[in-house]
């Protein structure tokens, strides 16, 4: 009777587990997806000098590095896309990759238009509030060599 239990509860369980992992899949799936054409608008803005999305898209309390380790906080940033000098003309993403943690979010890639170099892999690092995803942290790393 034992076994006969324990295999019911396994048949019944086992569907159901697929399912809610099936469900988390597709969740994190569509967050990144989310990410991504947030980041898309937020490229797209900086090439026009436009902070608009800048504003919607940092919190508070962003913090950021440039590829020069210049530390900026959101109004800092603001201020930069306004004047067009962290971007160079239409920047370009590649390499990139968007992992979902629960709220929080962590997309990497490299990006051609910086100012000043050729290509910059950066690092970004999203947290969802309030069912909205906020831009908390972003730094710029200089890639030598064309890697």
């Amino acid at each position: 009777m034992k076994r006969f239990l324990v295999v019911t509860v396994l048949a019944v369980a086992m569907p159901l587990l697929a399912c809610v992992q099936a469900a988390n899949k597709n969740s994190s799936s569509n967050a990144a997806e989310e990410i991504m054409k947030l980041e898309d608008q937020w490229v797209q803005s900086r090439a026009t000098k436009d902070p608009t999305v800048t504003k919607d898209l940092l919190s508070d309390d962003f913090l950021g590095a440039t590829v020069t380790g210049q530390a900026m906080n959101r109004q800092q940033h603001i201020d930069a896309v306004t004047a067009g000098t962290l971007f160079a003309g239409k920047a370009e993403m590649t390499d990139r990759k968007v992992r979902i943690y629960g709220d929080t979010a962590v997309s990497t890639g490299v990006v051609t238009g910086v100012v000043g170099v050729d290509k910059s892999r950066y690092i970004r690092v999203f947290v969802k509030r309030n069912n909205k995803w906020w831009l908390v942290a972003a730094q710029g790393t200089r890639v030598e060599g064309g890697q």
